[in-house]
């Protein structure tokens, strides 16, 4: 079977290599969730990325002045999101360990942000909600990309088959019933039947937030419960 690092590795040598890999993402979804990011959090603000495969959206956070901890299960994953981060100085920052145990490895409110990409869809409800609530432990924000139910085929069958691609409004019920949705941004139209729609469209936040249903993938942002 096909592993995560194999698909990315030939990912990685498709785009000329890791650097042209990790800025490739900031020219599309990466760049636009990190320009959000910089409107809410100041530099030297500290993220915790769960699940950092490649690292590169960890990498480019700490271009921008964050103090960015990665962390993620698979050992060959790392080994990436290491040679990642070490592209902008920060590689003793990635770490091999549970998402289940980041309230006891690094404590309460030690975070301003958790995020996460590509990672809630291969779970269940509930474990998509422990697994959020852990999140809002550490930190005040927790920001969850996934991939939804309008992406085509052809780019599904890149995954490892265990994906759930659901709509906008379905995670947007789960996630409301345990938590406050602050908000909702699209973005992939190459990813969808709708390729031909520019992208452009929806680097306004505006349009990111109309056309989320229509799109690859949706991003997130919440906070707990009052």
């Amino acid at each position: 079977m096909t592993s995560w690092s194999e698909i990315y590795k030939s990912e990685i040598n498709k785009k000329g290599g890791l650097l042209p890999f990790v800025l490739n993402k900031e020219r599309r979804s990466a760049g636009a969730l990190i320009q959000r990011m910089r409107k809410v959090f100041p530099e030297g603000a500290r993220i915790l990325e769960v699940g950092t495969g490649t690292g590169a959206i960890g990498a480019l956070l700490t271009k921008y002045g964050y103090v960015v901890t990665g962390i993620d299960v698979d050992e060959e994953m790392l080994k990436i999101a290491r040679e990642s981060f070490s592209l902008f100085g920060a590689s003793d920052k990635v770490f091999c360990m549970d998402a289940e145990d980041i309230v006891e490895k690094f404590g309460k409110d030690s975070f301003d942000c958790v995020i996460t990409h590509g990672m809630l869809e291969h779970y269940q409800d509930e474990e998509i909600i422990s697994h959020l609530k852990k999140q809002l432990e550490v930190a005040p924000y927790a920001i969850c990309v996934v991939p939804m139910k309008s992406m085509s085929s052809y780019y599904r069958s890149r995954g490892l088959g265990d994906e759930r691609y659901l709509p906008t409004r379905y995670w947007r019920k789960l996630l409301s019933k345990n938590f406050n949705v602050k908000k909702v941004f699209g973005f992939g139209f190459k990813e969808t039947g709708l390729k031909y729609v520019p992208e452009r469209i929806i680097k306004n936040n505006t349009f990111a937030k109309l056309l989320a249903p229509l799109c690859a993938f949706n991003e997130f942002w919440i906070t707990r419960n009052r």
